[in-house]
């Protein structure tokens, strides 16, 4: 199939387009950014498939599907992040929402085999056991997401895709993806500085956020999962089309900092306990999420644990630091 990843120029597309050129796909990106050196290094054609555009350009979505004979698009374009979404609200929604509601659109408009959607757990309001469940409340009538503005976004992405699906039969998947990582991201989470500092030599110092616990997701997990997404056949009606895709442990920058000091030896590495405000509330809401629907639907599960991962990190920036 032709390909179109949507956010294409960023720290996923660049993964994305290497996975589903793998699987055999013709891949294109759609970005309104050019690509950073770290990412060409991870991915060297990106700058060359690049289409560029804004996500909220539905005429200029048009004219690159249509040009490019896409079959199917990976939407991966969006703002990110709970505090800059309290800074923008309105472009937050502008981008993630409208954003995927123009995707729709031009795949409803042009017939396209499939949108895949690269959803957050944050789009789930917050678990009720002790794993977070595809089936767990997505919404409240007494109190907002803890993510804020970005994990309302996303669970509107989801239920604007269902919508699609089941009105306008567009084949849509949503995969819920907790905490991506590796080399190359942008989102620090504390594991970037901290697995970069050291391998440069560096030392690494948070004044807080040492309990802040995540469902740390390798990138190679999740580029795979939304390739077999791809070539997975037509979900029925009634089945989940929303699935999880994460590690399934929590694990603390704490705890990461002790992996990177086995890691790179001589780590220094400071980090204190305490959280902030924001951080605190948003740990309430935080357990592992439950993969089973994946590995069922799409014959997907984790493979990188958090010490392999924090280790090919640690080798990429090596690499790539050799390299320039």
């Amino acid at each position: 199939m032709n390909v179109l990843v949507t956010g294409g120029a960023g720290f996923l597309g660049a993964y994305l387009s290497n996975a589903l050129q793998a699987a055999g796909h013709v891949v294109y990106t759609y970005d309104i950014a050019s690509p950073p050196k770290e990412l060409l290094h991870i991915s060297p054609f990106l700058e060359s498939n690049l289409r560029r555009g804004a996500i909220g350009d539905i005429d200029r979505l048009l004219a690159v599907c249509r040009s490019d004979k896409i079959d199917a698009i990976v939407h991966a374009a969006a703002r990110v992040g709970l505090e800059p979404s309290l800074d923008d609200p309105g472009g937050f929604y502008q981008t993630n929402v409208m954003g995927l509601v123009n995707v729709c659109e031009v795949a409803r408009q042009l017939g396209l085999g499939k949108v895949v959607f690269v959803s957050s757990n944050t789009a789930c309001h917050a678990g009720v056991g002790t794993v977070q469940k595809e089936t767990d409340p997505a919404f409240s009538i007494t109190r907002a997401n803890p993510s804020a503005h970005y994990g309302t976004s996303k669970m509107i992405g989801e239920a604007i895709g269902l919508s699609y699906a089941d009105f306008h039969d567009l084949e849509f998947v949503a995969l819920r993806v907790a905490a991506v990582y590796g080399f190359g991201m942008r989102i620090p989470l504390y594991i970037k500085p901290m697995v970069e500092n050291s391998v440069a030599g560096r030392p690494t110092r948070f004044e807080t956020g040492g309990r802040m616990k995540r469902d740390l997701t390798h990138v190679l997990d999740v580029s795979r999962a939304v390739a077999l997404a791809l070539d997975c056949p037509k979900i029925a009606r009634g089945t989940s089309r929303v699935l999880n895709i994460a590690a399934g442990r929590l694990v603390s920058p704490a705890e990461i900092a002790e992996i990177v000091r086995r890691v790179v030896p001589g780590a220094d590495i400071e980090i204190g306990n305490e959280l902030t405000p924001i951080e605190e509330e948003n740990l309430k809401s935080r357990v592992p999420l439950d993969v089973t629907l994946a590995r069922e639907v799409l014959g997907w599960s984790p493979a990188w644990s958090i010490e392999e991962g924090i280790e090919e990190f640690a080798q990429r920036f090596r690499d790539y630091l050799k390299a320039t």
